[in-house]
């Protein structure tokens, strides 16, 4: 069934509000205070709509004017005046979805005691004077000056107040993104595609518990743990092999008839942790696929190959697999079956911008292959699941291609422990926690008004497949003594830049996400660590979420320019690492990283060179996403770019660009006030010539065991320095092969 239709994929119902109990009615009174500095009320001195004058911004009649004068200019099918006043007047934190989106986000984090505390001190005469300079407590403030205190935060040489600065503006931002009502109708902007289909996926049938209070116990060959682009590949090679095969995952699957989802459902059900993982020091956002498929369901169709470089250093440290023949064949059969290919690229305005800006500068890049079979694949919401089924990822093909060869699948099934033999070191399976759907096949009600049962799988060969941030958590939660468990991290981290092209239509929400790339600087270091410059997902929350707040009038006016604006990423390969480890009450993954001063210095000159390279192709206002630092605005409408004489550095033929790189480089993207980002994530159990320095032997088996193994780029023995899918399958493809060869 293949019919387009009008009305798009059946909403995903949320889970129920969770409790805000974690913060006191006042505490919440300050911290939605704040969000009116964020995004203030913006007037005039005689407009009659807002009533609250306290509660606004108010500017002269005649500053407002001007503000409505250029927002209007600024777009290029502008709403009328009353509309953009409308706007400008609007106060989100007035707006009861506005609310429920801050309460969800804070309700995950694992610092939500520490804002607590800090919300309650604001409340107090004493901590706002310690706090903010002010004896009036933050809610009894006029937004003003709750404005002027963000903006200190912002600057300030405390970090923590930087970091809380970050956070509520952060915070902020993402709910406005997802709920103001003028935010679509002013951009143009909608969850679902214009070309929209009812598109129908593989019939998956997934094992069943039955009721009962006992732990439940099914025999396999095989249990793979997470159905991502690692566990998805075994899946197929051992199935086909001959092998009884059962993949599990934590996660739910939903089929490409309910894609893409909105963007706040996605948040919840296609990734772990509402939508995102923070470190510990809150200065990494980390984005890690939690549905059937893992990142592959929401990855963005980018193929690279490892390059030879990462290969040779990966040889090097006694891993001889990585420059062997067979590396090269793994690599060649995931390259096939997912049909990685440039043949049916259209590029976007935003990865053609990168494209241009990079060979007028005189730059190396190119266009990068999707896993779409040579299909033209234009769609920009991959990241909120993929309608059309074109991507050709682990639960649109390699899970498929194991169920045909008769592999089973359980969603729902959350493993907390490898089952050891009582020698401690055979594992002979896994056991967890399953939770069914509810009575209609939804899975938004609440886990204990479902039914579970406590199941174990007994199996010949264990696969554990969860990913960077989970697979090192199953193995220290099972009894794995190994030190390097969880540890060398690595994250690809990112610092972004945004621009904003005068009022050209860039709807940068349509079109292929990552079609394009720029490796000019992946070597700064002479050892392979450096930075790729690409494009990066626009939607309306990814891109104000990660936004850098400077002020409450320009946030509100860059929201409105949203259909001219495109984004682009510096993603650095990093040299230094952190570790993953289970929180001690939860159990649940907890991130212990920083991005090093050696490896953010790579960062920065990739967001300075994307930058010259807005500049070249003509924005007409540049955003680092850095904390306080003012956007590059051309002051004479683009001549000076426009003249730009190819092959010349423009920080060297335009001072005013010169000054604004200058002082991008004094702000610096110091964590954790500079937003950070990753969405790759290898190494925690990596893969090594001996068991003193990793995880897993050549063949991904645990040290120290039997039976037991790891598929996934969390055995990487450093980053890739690409895009990890590929790599990730190839070693999969490589370790799975060797365990079927093993069960014959």
């Amino acid at each position: 069934m293949d019919v387009t239709s009008t009305l798009g994929p059946k909403p995903i119902p949320l889970p129920e509000v969770p409790a805000g109990d974690f913060m006191t009615e006042a505490e919440w009174d300050t911290l939605f205070s704040l969000t009116d500095g964020v995004l203030p009320s913006i007037t005039s001195t005689t407009s009659s709509s807002v009533k609250d004058k306290n509660g606004s911004i108010v500017l002269s009649d005649t500053q407002f004017e001007k503000l409505v004068d250029d927002c209007v200019s600024a777009l290029s099918n502008p709403p009328s005046r009353e509309k953009i006043k409308e706007y400008l007047e609007f106060r989100p934190s007035e707006d009861a979805k506005f609310r429920e989106d801050c309460l969800r986000s804070l309700a995950i984090v694992p610092q939500r005691g520490q804002l607590a505390r800090v919300m309650n001190l604001l409340g107090t005469y004493a901590g706002s004077l310690l706090l903010t300079g002010y004896w009036t407590p933050v809610a009894h403030q006029p937004t003003h000056v709750r404005h002027a205190i963000l903006q200190s935060w912002a600057s300030s040489r405390i970090v923590p107040l930087r970091t809380l600065s970050k956070s509520v503006t952060q915070v902020a931002q993402k709910a406005n993104s997802l709920h103001s009502r003028f935010f679509q109708e002013i951009s143009g902007y909608t969850d679902v595609p214009y070309d929209w289909k009812n598109t129908e996926g593989y019939a998956y049938e997934f094992v069943q518990a039955p009721a009962g209070s006992g732990t439940h116990e099914i025999s396999t060959d095989v249990v793979i743990v997470g159905s991502g682009c690692g566990g998805g590949v075994a899946a197929k090679n051992i199935a086909e092999a001959g092998h009884r095969v059962l993949v599990v995952d934590k996660g739910y699957y939903f089929p490409p008839s309910q894609l893409p989802m909105t963007q706040e459902s996605a948040s919840h059900y296609l990734y772990d942790a509402g939508g995102v993982y923070f470190s510990d020091s809150a200065s990494t956002g980390i984005l890690c696929g939690g549905s059937w498929g893992g990142g592959g369901t929401v990855n963005w169709s980018v193929c690279f190959r490892l390059q030879d470089f990462v290969r040779e250093e990966w040889a090097s440290e006694g891993l001889p697999l990585f420059t062997s023949s067979d590396f090269d064949d793994s690599m060649d059969r995931v390259w096939d079956f997912i049909g990685a290919s440039k043949d049916a690229i259209r590029q976007n305005a935003r990865n053609q911008a990168l494209l241009d800006g990079a060979k007028i500068l005189g730059w190396k890049g190119g266009v990068v292959e999707q896993n779409t079979a040579s299909k033209e694949h234009y769609c920009g919401r991959c990241h909120l699941g993929c309608n059309s089924a074109e991507k050709k990822g682990p639960a649109t093909s390699w899970l498929p291609a194991a169920g045909e060869a008769g592999a089973e699948f359980m969603e729902g099934f959350t493993v907390e422990k490898v089952v050891f033999a009582d020698d401690g070191v055979t594992a002979i399976g896994v056991e967890g926690l399953w939770t069914a759907r509810d009575e209609e096949g939804g899975v938004h009600k609440p886990e204990s008004a479902r039914l579970q049962r406590r199941v174990f799988i007994r199996a010949r060969k264990v696969i554990i497949s969860g990913g960077s941030i989970w697979s090192p958590v199953i193995l220290a939660k099972s009894g794995v003594k190994n030190r390097n468990v969880g540890r060398h991290l690595h994250l690809h981290p990112t610092n972004l830049l945004s621009a904003v092209f005068g009022n050209t239509d860039m709807t940068s929400w349509e079109g292929g996400i990552i079609t394009s790339y720029v490796n000019e600087f992946e070597n700064l270091d002479g050892r392979g660590h450096g930075v790729k410059l690409e494009p990066t997902c626009n939607l309306p929350y990814t891109t104000y979420a990660t936004q850098s707040w400077r002020d409450g009038i320009d946030a509100k006016v860059l929201a409105l320019k949203y259909r001219h604006l495109g984004s682009w990423i510096s993603l650095t390969r990093d040299r230094d690492t952190g570790r993953v480890y289970p929180d001690p009450r939860k159990g649940t993954p907890r991130i212990d990283y920083n991005v090093s001063d050696f490896d953010r210095e790579h960062t920065l000159e990739g967001l300075i060179a994307l930058a010259k390279i807005a500049y070249v192709a003509r924005a007409t206002e540049i955003c680092a996403h850095l904390p306080h630092l003012p956007p590059f605005i051309s002051k004479d409408g683009g001549k000076r770019q426009a003249e730009h004489e190819a092959g010349k550095d423009p920080e060297f033929t335009d001072p005013d660009l010169a000054a604004w790189i200058k002082k991008l480089r004094e702000v610096d993207n110091k964590p954790p006030a500079a937003v950070c980002m990753s969405a790759h994530q290898m190494g925690s159990c990596r893969m090594s010539a001996n068991e003193d320095s990793g995880v897993v032997d050549m063949r991904g088996k645990v040290w120290g065991t039997k039976n037991l193994y790891v598929a996934d780029a969390s055995v990487f023995p450093s980053a890739s320095g690409v895009n990890p899918m590929v790599t990730t399958m190839a070693l999969a493809d490589w370790i799975s092969r060797g365990v079927a060869t093993e069960l014959k």
